[in-house]
């Protein structure tokens, strides 16, 4: 079994905001026509932290992926973040992995790319400014979306 291993930055090379946007709306499409399997989330709460597990599958795609993040309040004082994630996608005819990704940088892009759908699908034709509110990893990508 050969499991591929994406970082952040391996994220950002291979996946360009434009890409993104088109990704995300192939799955908010299946998700409102009904083919998408999404579970409420589910939590793990332990001494130090809570680990939340959110698997999803796309059955037109036939995308398969479960992330994971945890959530450690002292990791801080650990050097160490408060939330991590991972994101592992699965082969969906085998359930074999293929792939474990960085989950913050992914959730950066994939908000980043919900927020350049928007903007695509609500603005005006000649809309030629955008004002986004917030801050963060998010928020940066906000600013590199190129739709905006």
């Amino acid at each position: 079994m050969k499991i591929r291993i994406l970082s952040a930055a391996d994220i950002k090379a291979a996946l360009p905001m434009k890409d993104a946007i088109h990704i995300m709306a192939s799955a908010f499409g299946q998700f409102s026509a009904g083919k998408a399997l999404v579970p409420l989330r589910s939590r793990l709460h332990t001494e130090k932290g809570v680990t939340l597990l959110m698997p999803a599958y796309l059955q037109e795609s036939k995308d398969l992926a479960v992330k994971v993040v945890s959530i450690y309040g002292k990791n801080p004082s650990l050097n160490m973040p408060t939330v991590t994630a991972v994101v592992i996608v699965l082969d969906p005819d085998t359930g074999v992995p293929l792939a474990f990704m960085d989950g913050d940088s992914l959730t950066a892009v994939r908000t980043g790319a919900a927020g350049g759908l928007a903007a695509q699908l609500l603005s005006k034709q000649d809309a030629r400014r955008v004002v986004v509110f917030g801050a963060g990893v998010p928020h940066s990508h906000h600013q590199q979306d190129p739709a905006l």
